[in-house]
């Protein structure tokens, strides 16, 4: 509400009635409920209209400016659509005071006669009851399957997740067959086990936290957008995640000189010491579990940090590289990793480090 003069009395405002583009998009989504009973298909449509109406970025505006006044727009309808939506924002919504909001709306139409969806009963009424992990040896890339159902009928969350958070969420009625195959891809590189649920839901909370940061620069992007409620229905479904121990700012001096006692070979000098304090800084700051953790993906985005902060040029690609190899067969010997995925992190790194090159002897780089 708007700000009014102390002491003195203002003539109420008229609300302003919604402009024709906003009222038309409210038709749409109210439209989108007619005729719908299956849950899943529910949940799915629900969590794409939060997704296009509510920013966890900007939730208060998003209530004030969108989804209150979708509500007000459904209570007014008066129809069954309009009905399915205010009980399914009711159930799903993604606060307190919009599940409040929508369920005492609904409740209204409710005492007047109009019939309840089949599904409003149970679409808060999901239980999540194991979760299967596949995940390379070198922990950069995870696909988790929760083993999800209500009452009888069962179904799966699938969640992928990569360096860069939450890569890839969807539900699915297959989620047999998707564990089947993923049990079945394993081998040197890949392992595939049952894990507790506390932990796949901290694997995919920090995943979503990665996502939100990204999100916020770039809130259209990101499979979260239209998967947030259903995720968030089913982790608020799973006991707490499992506690993180707090991890201390890591002694950069300290790990670059065993760095260096281990890796012999390499040249100690301003630059290489330079890039070996850089990556323990990067580690951290990407993932304080395992900080000096080595794999494809850490190098790769290692990489593109020193390019886009300007922290390497031609000069230097020898003493980065000396770094970077070293690196991954120090920290491959100490984690413990097959021979053949040193190998092959080795050659990949290679790889990275010739467009590394390539890309500072760009023209536009000069």
């Amino acid at each position: 509400m708007s700000p009014v003069s102390r002491g003195r009395k203002t003539k109420k405002k008229k609300p302003q009635s919604l402009d024709s583009e906003l009222r038309a998009a409210f038709d749409d989504a109210i439209a989108e409920y007619e005729g719908v009973t299956d849950l899943l298909d529910v949940e799915l449509l629900t969590s794409d209209l939060l997704g296009e109406f509510w920013s966890p970025h900007e939730p208060e505006r998003s209530e004030r400016d969108l989804v209150f006044p979708l509500l007000k727009h459904a209570a007014a309808d008066q129809s069954a659509a309009g009905f399915a939506l205010l009980r399914a924002v009711e159930a799903l919504g993604p606060g307190e005071q919009v599940r409040e909001r929508a369920g005492a709306a609904a409740e209204r139409q409710s005492a007047l006669g109009m019939r309840e969806p089949a599904w409003a009963g149970a679409l808060r009424a999901v239980e999540v009851t194991g979760c299967v992990r596949q995940s390379d040896v070198f922990g950069d890339h995870e696909v988790l399957v929760f083993r999800c159902r209500r009452g009888e009928t069962g179904h799966g969350l699938v969640v992928e997740v990569d360096l860069h958070g939450l890569d890839d969420v969807y539900l699915t009625v297959e989620e047999d067959k998707i564990i089947e195959e993923l049990r079945k891809d394993t081998g040197e590189f890949l392992t595939c086990d049952d894990i507790p649920l506390a932990e796949g839901r901290r694997i995919v909370e920090a995943a979503m936290a990665v996502n939100d940061s990204i999100e916020e620069t770039e809130p259209d992007e990101g499979p979260l957008v239209e998967a947030r409620a259903y995720v968030l229905a089913r982790l608020e479904a799973m006991p707490p995640a499992e506690a993180v121990e707090p991890v201390d700012q890591p002694d950069i001096d300290g790990i670059v000189h065993e760095f260096f006692a281990a890796a012999q070979d390499i040249p100690d000098n301003e630059d290489t010491r330079y890039f070996a304090a850089a990556l323990v800084e990067f580690g951290h700051a990407l993932d304080e579990r395992s900080p000096l953790r080595a794999s494809p993906g850490r190098f790769e985005a290692f990489f593109a940090d020193l390019l886009q902060a300007d922290d390497v040029d031609e000069s230097a690609v020898d003493a980065l590289r000396a770094v970077a190899v070293g690196w991954a067969r120090w920290r491959g010997g100490q984690e413990e990793l097959p021979a053949a995925a040193v190998e092959l992190m080795l050659e990949e790194v290679e790889a990275m480090l010739v467009a590394v090159a390539d890309e500072l002897a760009a023209p536009q780089r000069g």
